[in-house]
Formats: C-alpha cells, structure tokens, sequence
C-alpha cells in the first residue's frame, strides 16, 4: 500500500513519518521554492522514526542503539520526496496537508492520479468525488493519536472502511460523532483556559493529581527508630 502526502509544514512531515512507521510506501510532494528534493531533512520525521525504532528494537545491550539508529535511517531513505509531478507513481491514497498557498499543487496531483482515496486533513472540504474523505487530527497530533472523520454522504462505505483501517495502522483512534462533538467543545475551552491565568492555574491542579502516581500509604511505626 502505497500514499503521496501533498504539502510542506509539520503536518505534512507528521504524517509522512507515522504512515513510514507503520510501514507504508510514501511520497512527499511540496513546492520547490519550499523544500529541496534532492537535500530534503526533516527533524520531525526523523524523530517519529527514532522513536518507532525504539519501540520496535527494545533498548538491552549497547548495540541496540546502533540498531535503532540503522533502521530510523533506513526508514528515512525509502521516503520518496519529490517536487516534480511527473515523478509520481501510482497511489492508493493523496493526502491533503496543503497550507492555503499549495491548493493548486493538490489539484494537480488529484489529477495525476485520479483513482486514488482523497482525505483532506486541513477541515471539512467538500467532496470532488465518492472518494475523498475529510479528517480532523487533533493536536498534538502525535500524542493525542485521536481524529474523527467528517460525515460525508457522498462518501462510499468502502472509502470509509479503506480510511479507517489507514488511519488504524498509524495508530489512531477515530472518534464516534458524539465523541468528536465533545472533543472539539473541550480544545475551544482549552483555548480559552491558556489565555486567562487563573484558569490555567485551575486547569493544572485540576489535571495533576490525575497524573500523579499513587503513593501507598506508610504505617506510622515505620518512623519510629526507638
């Protein structure tokens, strides 16, 4: 299974480094004046792919770093970058990361590969056709793991089965309607409480004991040294 993610930015190379980690064929395709193919670095890919090799070679004797280290740069390597459309290969989804000034490259890579599934990351776009789906990610993208998908009638079943289980294999959980309506309500408040002091003051006291370890109670004779 193969993706092209169309865009520049940190979502794009966000979701060019999950979908490499979970072991899919991946393009990127930006704009020459924002990226340079043939020298191409990202500190944000190549930490995700770090931290998968991690998981995937557990840390027991000091060659493990060595090992760790090879496969996050062997992963890095497979990623095609391209600015050039005419390099694109055929592509089971197009990933739409674009920022407002890149709308036309996405036009065009749709074109280029017409049978491709679309899921639009940037909000809920309206559908050019049955396939092409809308996905919200919340952030931070790769700590929340969570998104929910835009309820599109004209979307086929296969097309959201095909986008459900993609997103499954990058280790997300897709929200139910009622869910997402509740999560959005709680990113709006968030924003508010991270403009008013007192409430963020709240909101951490509020959030800390829940993350805090729970410390077993000391029976007093233990203090006593006579």
């Amino acid at each position: 299974m193969s993706s092209i993610v169309v865009g520049s930015g940190a979502l794009a190379e966000t979701v060019v480094g999950l979908l490499c980690a979970a072991g899919r064929r991946v393009s990127l395709v930006a704009p020459s004046g924002k990226i340079n193919a043939q020298k191409f670095d990202s500190t944000v890919i190549k930490a995700i792919l770090q931290e998968d090799s991690e998981k995937k070679i557990p840390f027991e004797f000091i060659d493990d770093l060595r090992q760790q280290q090879k496969l996050a740069e062997k992963n890095f390597k497979k990623i095609n970058v391209t600015t050039d459309l005419s390099k694109i290969e055929a592509a089971d989804q197009i990933i739409d990361a674009c920022s407002a000034d890149e709308t036309s490259l996405f036009t065009h890579t749709a074109k280029a590969v017409p049978n491709a599934t679309i899921i639009s990351l940037n909000g809920d776009k309206s559908p050019i056709h049955s396939n092409h789906v809308s996905v919200k990610m919340y952030s931070p993208i790769c700590e929340t793991k969570t998104a929910k998908m835009f309820s599109n009638s004209k979307a086929s079943k296969k097309t959201l089965e095909e986008v459900n289980q993609l997103l499954d294999s990058m280790g997300f959980t897709v929200l139910s309607e009622e869910d997402s309506q509740v999560a959005d309500r709680l990113v709006q408040d968030m924003e508010q409480v991270e403009k008013s002091s007192p409430l963020s003051r709240l909101a951490s006291i509020l959030v800390n004991p829940l993350n805090a370890p729970v410390t077993p109670a000391v029976p007093k004779e233990q203090y006593l040294l006579f």
